[in-house]
């Protein structure tokens, strides 16, 4: 472990305890025992993490990101059974929180991809896709599903853009398809 990794280490550390009685609504700090706990669940994320690619520089927010999470799912006192119960729902609800939370990782664009593909001088083809798609799609969709497209390319859930946009997950999932389907022909044409 390098010199910088081993003093952040205690304050990423803090900024997850933080993040955590903030998330619970406590204004004490963790105790001995939720610290560790924490500490456990920072380093089931962080091998998460690395098996699933993400740089090493994500690793905090993603973790950061999955604990928040986690704690809207799970109460404060079950945090130890999702670490210590491989069968039980607080270790589903992790699991589950770990493989969204990569999930979101993953479909998020990278600035600094399309940046490196300017320097290089290549375009980068899938930018250039999404920008045809999204002029078209300023001309045939309505602005609510040119929208729900874009919270979806940015990595948000169904139930997050209900949220966002005061719908039901199953009304933003019928303007998804119809948006996808009006596109389809569109781009097809």
């Amino acid at each position: 472990m390098s010199q910088r990794n081993r003093h952040d280490r205690p304050l990423k550390f803090a900024a997850c305890a933080v993040a955590m009685a903030a998330a619970v609504g406590s204004s004490a700090l963790a105790s001995p025992q939720e610290a560790r706990t924490i500490n456990q669940i920072e380093r089931y994320c962080t091998v998460s993490w690395r098996n699933a690619g993400i740089a090493q520089q994500d690793w905090s927010d993603c973790t950061q990101q999955a604990l928040q999470e986690l704690l809207e799912r799970v109460s404060r006192n079950q945090l130890a059974t999702a670490l210590q119960n491989n069968e039980s729902r607080e270790r589903q609800e992790l699991n589950r929180t770990v493989w969204r939370t990569i999930k979101r990782w993953q479909r998020a664009p990278r600035p600094s991809q399309l940046e490196e593909s300017y320097v290089r001088g290549t375009v980068d083809t899938r930018h250039e896709a999404w920008d045809e798609v999204m002029t078209v799609a300023r001309h045939h969709l309505s602005e609510r599903q040119t929208h729900i497209l874009t919270l979806t390319r940015e990595g948000w859930q169904t139930h997050e853009i209900a949220g966002e946009l005061d719908l039901t997950p199953a009304r933003v999932s019928d303007e998804k398809y119809k948006a996808i389907r009006k596109l389809r022909e569109q781009l097809d044409a």
